[in-house]
């Protein structure tokens, strides 16, 4: 691998290529503003522990990290973002870093989920449920609704016909990202619902 550093703060631990130093710790900024208001969310003051993540510009890198991390694991060839080994592997998009620059608040939001809702109630997952919150944690329905996108979005689903029943979309099932509709976009509209609407 080339040369790596880590940068932390009181909430995150990232490991990344030392030439992206500068986008690091705007990652470290951001995400941490977004898990202060998703702690408020959950009326918890910290996670416990600092949340890690790990940023590379190549595939070969990516997959050394997460077979350093867990040696069993076998992620998919095509994989962009990982969860192993308690830290989130996240590969960039070369023409565009920006592109996955939400992603650790993303999986951030999932892990205090996990923690503060599913093993504090001994849940079982419902992914509708905590991606639908996720996606609008991480600011990227914030910028879709800023853009124009979100009501074109919604104008799509309101016309599809073939949307799935929200507690059938499993990543098990690989029915999340389907040629007649996509479950992010699902995922989204009812996560704005919810935080809007909760009381």
């Amino acid at each position: 691998m080339g040369k790596y550093i880590t940068l932390e703060n009181d909430f995150y631990e990232i490991f990344i290529p030392e030439s992206l130093q500068d986008y690091g710790k705007e990652v470290i900024k951001y995400s941490t503003d977004k898990l202060e208001k998703s702690l408020r969310f959950f009326k918890e003051e910290n996670y416990g522990q600092k949340i890690k993540g790990s940023f590379f510009m190549n595939r070969e890198d990516f997959f050394n990290r997460i077979k350093m991390l867990d040696s069993a694991a076998n992620p998919p060839s095509w994989a962009q973002g990982c969860f192993y080994g308690g830290e989130t592997q996240i590969l960039l998009n070369p023409e565009n870093i920006y592109d996955r620059f939400c992603t650790l608040a993303h999986e951030s939001f999932h892990l205090l989920f996990q923690k503060f809702i599913y093993e504090k109630n001994n849940m079982d997952r419902i992914v509708w449920l905590d991606e639908s919150l996720a996606g609008n944690f991480d600011g990227t329905t914030e910028k879709i609704i800023e853009n124009g996108k979100f009501l074109k979005i919604i104008m799509n689903l309101k016309n599809n016909q073939k949307l799935p029943k929200m507690n059938e979309l499993e990543f098990s099932k690989g029915n999340i990202k389907m040629e007649d509709y996509s479950g992010y976009d699902l995922f989204k509209v009812v996560g704005r619902y919810l935080i809007e609407t909760k009381s």
